[in-house]
């Protein structure tokens, strides 16, 4: 009798134990398995830390996580803690679906994409931006400099596109979903230009009439491909010019190519004005309708910490942490473009409706890349469907 007067209490405390923990529901994007074990790992020091709180992770791919957040928002049952891309932010929060956070953004970097009228609903996690590959061995052949200003950049596609051999100038983007608005904003930022005015999307201006002139010019001395179709013709050394991102860089340091590159600053169109790139990124939110708000807080800035974040992109290989340097990377050092990027760089413009607003420029950009439309057509089409989708 006396052994089970010692088991049943030690039942007892198990099962209270068990009652009293309790999950915080964690959905995010990090589904590498490389890079997975770090979120893993980040999550299970909060819960050692944090006794009474496990932490379940639900992962997500970036082809259906949109659709699979609006079902789970529709059915009043979100995660307590979310990541979204930046040009999330703005459609969910306008939606009443996110709950306003307070945070110090004094030092913190693109937090633009986390504020809809005025009030913030993301926290900066994870950010990247993009620039220009030049293969210098191409350029040295074409017996040309490294371009500063778009008629030198023109130039420079063009004399390598004329070097035969199946090379091309310059690798401009098809219209890949949620990928060529990326790659052709920056050249309407970096010619003084925008496409929001008074609050309004506006593509019927002379500097984006400019931009996609000169986008499309781009594209007729070179191809018009697929992200990877371009990152791999490079690799083989078949392209002067691409402009992409930082997960570019990581595979040309792991498998250096048989040629010299370099990395460029984004191109302004003249010494009058900076050249302005594109800037995305990974942040963090907290549904309004989550169960445990306040764990969810915690463990949100929990994973912000400066070296969780520095983990994470450690094992990324690209990327840079949402904070300000007190003092940047030599501007002269090529493989500090990157840091120096960020700091000349913009993110998605911040409207509710612009999952669908990207979709239009996108086809505008590519219509005009693959010849099928004039600049000025295109651009009014754009703008008239923009208008009519608005309106919905």
């Amino acid at each position: 009798m006396r052994k089970w007067f010692i088991i049943i209490p030690l039942i007892l405390i198990t099962c209270s134990n068990q009652r009293r923990e309790k999950t915080i529901e964690f959905w995010q994007f990090w589904t590498d398995p490389e890079v997975k074990p770090v979120i893993e790992s980040i999550t299970g020091q909060f819960e050692r830390e944090n006794s009474g709180w496990k932490v379940n992770i639900t992962d997500l791919t970036w082809a259906d996580g949109h659709q699979k957040i609006m079902v789970a928002f529709g059915a009043d049952n979100p995660p307590d803690l979310l990541e979204l891309g930046s040009d999330w932010i703005a459609e969910f929060a306008a939606a009443g679906a996110l709950s306003v956070i307070e945070i110090d953004t004094t030092n913190m970097l693109l937090v633009e994409p986390a504020i809809f009228k005025g009030k913030i609903y993301a926290r900066p996690w994870f950010l990247a931006s993009r620039w220009f590959y030049l293969n210098k061995t191409l350029l040295d052949k074409a017996n040309e400099r490294v371009p500063h200003t778009w008629p030198e950049l023109l130039e420079v596609c063009r004399k390598i596109d004329s070097l035969g051999d199946d090379i091309a100038g310059f690798g401009a983007n098809s219209a890949e979903p949620h990928r060529l608005y990326k790659k052709f904003l920056p050249f309407v930022w970096s010619c003084g230009g925008d496409i929001v005015k008074d609050g309004k999307i506006s593509l019927d201006t002379p500097e984006v009439l400019r931009a996609l002139k000169f986008y499309g010019e781009l594209a007729r001395c070179g191809q018009v491909e697929t992200q990877r179709h371009l990152e791999d013709s490079f690799c083989k050394g078949k392209i002067g010019i691409i402009f992409t991102g930082g997960w570019f860089l990581k595979r040309l340091e792991k498998n250096p190519p048989s040629f010299k590159y370099l990395l460029i600053p984004m191109i302004p169109e003249n010494d009058s004005v900076s050249g302005i790139s594109f800037s995305g990124g990974e942040y963090l939110v907290i549904p309004r309708k989550s169960k445990n708000k306040k764990a969810a807080r915690m463990l949100m800035d929990y994973i912000s910490k400066r070296e969780n974040i520095t983990a994470l992109i450690k094992t990324v290989g690209f990327g840079l942490p949402p904070y300000r340097l007190k003092q940047l990377p030599d501007k002269q050092t090529e493989h500090n473009v990157p840091y120096n990027q960020l700091y000349h760089s913009r993110s998605t413009p911040v409207h509710p409706r612009w999952i669908y607003i990207e979709k239009v420029i996108e086809n505008m950009v590519e219509q005009v890349t693959l010849g099928q439309m004039a600049p000025a057509e295109a651009i009014k089409k754009a703008q008239s469907k923009i208008d009519e989708t608005l309106k919905d």
